[in-house]
């Protein structure tokens, strides 16, 4: 398994990525029955959307500050 692999299994469970996937797939099996509206499901849409990009606000900031600790330990104090 290569580290990229390793990582974004790490963080698909920190950040429960596969409950929100199905919880989306539910939402749609719900809406093509008849289950739930169009608007509940645009509502719950643009909810998991919002996570996840809360999700990769998170990821961007933590290769950020990796970075930056990277040039720091090569004694490089610019960043």
């Amino acid at each position: 398994m290569t580290d990229a692999t390793v990582e974004a299994i790490r963080l698909s469970e920190r950040y429960s990525i596969d409950a929100i996937i199905t919880g989306l797939v539910t939402d749609l099996e719900d809406l093509r029955t008849g289950k739930i509206s169009t608007r509940e499901a645009q509502a719950r849409a643009q909810l998991a959307h919002e996570i996840m990009r809360g999700i990769n606000l998170v990821i961007r900031g933590q290769q950020i500050l990796e970075q930056r600790a990277k040039m720091i330990g090569k004694g490089n104090a610019n960043g």
